[in-house]
């Protein structure tokens, strides 16, 4: 059994203990590069999200933001920008605990659907609506009211319960964010990873930086037979020769493993 687990679920599920291991939780002021509620008691590391959020709701509060929260926001955006330049979107497909949960669900056996690749588009604008501007507005951290892995967070947090979880501190917001984790596990039956793909800034990130990311797909064309595996293989639906450096490629190498001519690598940038 365990020697037909992929290396990649391997690394996700090692990502997920380590990231929300209670004995090391001291570590929780340090960003982490992917998506992970650092509101959790066990969690080790911080959400990236939490420190624009921060800095808006401070913004929208008192006008102006301290020097902690200045290099909070600081430190998150040099961890983006160093997980964006050498993996990318590498982070998303192994690294990330809740992209792993979503898998799981989409592996229960239903007919697929591909959502189209332009609606990857939207998801930086979003972040700038839900995140920043709707937490200056609010004065709260108002994307993580509405985040799935939050919404799972405070659900195992509360001995009661639902109940008490909708009489909680996101008043109204409560059943709206337990309406985008349903909606969003129930389509992840059906369609991969849409969260990642309609929501998620992290992915929107690092999806423009997969053309100069150190860590890349590499191609032989004159190897390709054009069987059309490769395409079959990968969940976004991508053309692997022609989208090499497609925004919602997630580096699962998928197509990798079914080409039969080995025309497709990994390699790295130097």
């Amino acid at each position: 059994m365990l020697d037909k687990i992929s290396p990649r679920r391997w690394v996700q599920m090692l990502t997920l203990a380590a990231s929300n291991l209670y004995v090391v939780s001291w570590l929780r002021f340090v960003p982490c590069g992917f998506l992970n509620c650092s509101r959790c008691p066990w969690a080790t590391v911080k959400c990236p999200l939490i420190a624009f959020q921060t800095g808006a709701m401070v913004m929208g509060l008192y006008g102006s933001m301290p020097p902690k929260t200045i290099s909070l926001i600081m430190l998150t955006g040099a961890v983006l920008l160093v997980f964006g330049t050498t993996l990318a979107t590498w982070t998303c497909g192994w690294l990330c605990p809740f992209g792993f949960i979503q898998d799981m669900f989409h592996k229960i056996p239903t007919p697929k659907f591909r959502l189209p690749g332009w609606v990857g588009w939207g998801r930086l604008p979003l972040f700038v609506l839900l995140g920043i501007a709707a937490s200056h507005w609010t004065q709260s951290l108002f994307f993580c009211s509405i985040c799935p892995p939050g919404t799972i967070n405070r659900l195992i947090q509360d001995a009661a319960g639902i109940p008490q979880f909708l009489r909680g501190p996101e008043g109204t917001l409560a059943p709206v964010s337990a309406g985008v984790l349903i909606a969003t596990l129930l389509l992840a039956v059906f369609s991969y990873r849409p969260f990642c793909n309609l929501l998620c800034p992290i992915g929107g990130l690092y999806g423009l930086f997969n053309r100069i990311s150190g860590l890349f797909r590499n191609a032989e064309p004159k190897k390709c037979n054009a069987c059309g595996l490769c395409k079959n293989a990968c969940d976004q639906g991508l053309a692997p020769l022609k989208d090499r450096d497609h925004a919602s490629c997630e580096r699962c190498f998928e197509c990798h493993k079914a080409c039969p001519r080995g025309a497709l690598k990994a390699d790295v940038r130097l």
